[in-house]
């Protein structure tokens, strides 16, 4: 079945893109496919309790149809968005079960293990590459091919890397770059992690950081009534 599987637009994100086809695509997985798309905007504007909801409709989907790649790809997805070692575990056993290579590749690639660059997708390739200039990794970050929740994810990586390397001019060029994206879609959770990763930036540099506390405090009383 997964081989004649077209990957939707939505789930270009995270999910993986390994086969391609004109095939019409089932109900089943367009209704996953709707399902994940609301589990990401909730996550990502705090609303968590709603997000797991969606999530577990969206696997619940994929297992109706016995779409084991798709539901390897669902949690690995999970995992890049929340950092949770658990979903990944489920990643890997659904992928072990499905005979998924390619999410078996970026699985080895995620938890450190040897891994093929080629057969990786479009974010992860990026994530593995080590940029000369803070300018390529603006050029890939803006690339068509990814949109902006992968900009996003992507971004606070490599501002957490920048800032291990104490370099704070690259570091404050990419944060600022990722808090546009999540500013224009009103993602509230990740602007929260944005203006973490903003205050230490702030603090490498040695600037006033004040007005970034205050601007973390209204972030907080707004996920705090979700």
């Amino acid at each position: 079945m997964r081989n004649i599987l077209v990957i939707s637009l939505s789930l270009l994100i995270f999910l993986l893109i390994f086969s391609c086809s004109s095939k019409k695509m089932s109900e089943t997985f367009l209704s996953g496919d709707r399902y994940f798309e609301n589990y990401k905007k909730y996550y990502a504007t705090g609303e968590f309790k709603l997000a797991k909801t969606n999530f577990l409709k969206a696997v619940d989907q994929f297992q109706r149809s016995d779409d084991i790649c798709n539901l390897s790809a669902l949690y690995i997805s999970k995992f890049l968005i929340e950092n949770d070692n658990k979903s990944l575990d489920f990643a890997k056993r659904y992928a072990l079960m499905g005979y998924c290579q390619n999410e078996i590749n970026s699985i080895d690639f995620l938890v450190g293990g040897a891994f093929k660059y080629d057969q990786l997708p479009r974010s992860l390739k990026i994530q593995s590459t080590e940029f000369k200039s803070v300018d390529e990794l603006l050029k890939q970050l803006k690339s068509k091919e990814l949109d902006d929740f992968s900009r996003s994810r992507l971004g606070r990586i490599f501002v957490q890397k920048l800032i291990e390397k104490k370099i704070a001019v690259d570091a404050d060029k990419i944060i600022n770059f990722t808090l546009d994206i999540d500013r224009f879609n009103g993602w509230t959770y990740f602007l929260k992690e944005d203006l973490i990763l903003k205050k230490r930036v702030c603090e490498l540099k040695k600037d006033e950081c004040k007005y970034i506390d205050e601007r973390l405090d209204i972030i907080q009383m707004k996920l705090n009534k979700n």
